[in-house]
């Protein structure tokens, strides 16, 4: 379905402006707040999308190109947020409506909307955005599959070293857990802890590790783990996932 092409006001470029001037003034910092805060980030996917955002607005410097099409993009989020029933607030969680019809076509129209945006900026790091928006609100509508092509059409821009792809290589892994596939998510995970520029590559390590036990690669979660363990010996471990890891580690002694 066509999606009709919308007027872009003044009111509208102006919001998009402030949204971005916040987005881009926040990003600065983005390594050393996602060290700081490591859990918050975990805790959810859609808070390692919004880090996403975020981040790829920070890479994408003062070109004018780029600028208009983080502009166009916010201006798709922001109506997006609207079409679901929810001023603008400052935060990442968009309201769910009443009618869950009204749900599905709106996220219909917008996945399409912004799928349109990232052919548009192939290549770059604006199209990588596009996709990253238009895949979690495939994930959102359960469209899991949709979902994973668009994420890993997002890693495009980026090469082997970038720590904005490891955000997006924890979202691939966190798709691939959603559809039962444990050993691609831990796949996932360890190619993102590999990145030495991405701040939370030891949770992606330990994210890893707990994926190959759970899909049964006894031997492969123990050598993971203890690379958590004495690479990022301070790392934070949540208890019920030490607490079973160590157990295969006794279970292996025996």
């Amino acid at each position: 379905m066509a999606v009709p092409k919308k007027k872009k006001n003044k009111s509208s470029k102006e919001s998009a402006a402030v949204a971005l001037d916040q987005l881009e003034t926040r990003s600065g910092d983005l390594a050393q707040w996602i060290s700081d805060n490591p859990l918050p980030i975990l805790a959810g996917a859609g808070t390692i999308l919004a880090i996403a955002a975020v981040y790829t607005l920070a890479s994408s410097g003062i070109d004018t190109a780029k600028h208009e099409a983080s502009a166009a993009i916010a201006v798709a989020k922001s109506e997006y947020r609207s079409a679901m029933g929810g001023a603008y607030s400052g935060t990442v969680e968009i309201p769910e409506p009443a009618n869950p019809e009204i749900a599905r076509s709106t996220r219909l129209e917008y996945i399409e909307r912004f799928q349109g945006l990232a052919a548009e900026q192939a290549g770059n790091e604006m199209g990588s955005y596009a996709w990253v928006q238009a895949g979690s609100l495939q994930a959102d509508q359960g469209d899991l599959e949709g979902a994973l092509e668009s994420f890993e059409q997002a890693l495009e821009p980026f090469d082997k070293s970038e720590a904005m792809r490891g955000i997006i290589l924890e979202r691939i892994a966190v798709i691939h857990e959603q559809l039962g596939d444990l050993a691609s998510a831990a796949a996932a995970h360890l190619e993102a802890s590999e990145i030495t520029s991405y701040p939370l590559r030891y949770f992606a390590l330990l994210n890893a590790a707990r994926n190959q036990a759970e899909a049964g690669q006894t031997d492969a979660a123990i050598v993971t783990f203890e690379r958590v363990t004495q690479e990022s010996p301070d790392l934070l471990i949540p208890e019920h996932t030490q607490a079973m890891l160590m157990e295969l580690k006794a279970a292996r002694s025996l």
